[in-house]
């Protein structure tokens, strides 16, 4: 009964020890990275046509279009805004007819599991007149596999000259 044990332990070692380094694992380790790649270009295409449906429909339609279900809003001295009613209620008493949104992502990234991920960056509000001011943002997303990417958590800070 020992011999079979040893023989046992001993053709285990010698199977492990036969592996190479870095084998399978890591090949799924380069395939998760060009996954995560991909994502974060996707995300970012996804908050660039965010931007260009705020230029083309107005930033109320953009954000209900993007928004998750139990998404928040962060507004400068207001309290959080969740879920994606509560929004549109808060929005619709802010028409965007007089003046125009865009922003532009400078960067992002997305968990390796590729559900969430995050983008920031600066924003333009051009006014019907001349007025003209800006500020940054951050959006935190959520990826589902049926609707794409939504935004979870919007946040924007006044203050950035537009063009800086």
């Amino acid at each position: 009964m020992k011999g079979i044990l040893f023989i046992t332990a001993l053709a285990i070692c010698f199977c492990s020890c036969n592996q190479k380094p870095g084998g399978h694992h890591h090949l799924d380790k380069k395939a998760l990275v060009a996954r995560q790649d991909s994502l974060k270009d996707d995300l970012l295409k996804t908050d660039l046509a965010f931007s260009q449906l705020s230029d083309e429909k107005g930033r109320n339609t953009a954000f209900l279009a993007y928004a998750d279900s139990g998404a928040t809003m962060l507004r400068k001295f207001s309290p959080p805004t969740t879920g994606v009613d509560a929004i549109a209620k808060l929005l619709a008493q802010f028409p965007d007819t007089d003046y125009k949104l865009t922003w532009l992502p400078v960067a992002c990234d997305v968990a390796l599991s590729g559900d969430l991920g995050y983008t920031y960056g600066t924003y333009t509000i051009e006014s019907k007149g001349t007025d003209q001011f800006g500020g940054t943002y951050c959006t935190v997303w959520k990826r589902s596999k049926t609707n794409g990417w939504k935004f979870l958590l919007s946040s924007g800070n006044d203050g950035v000259k537009p063009n800086e």
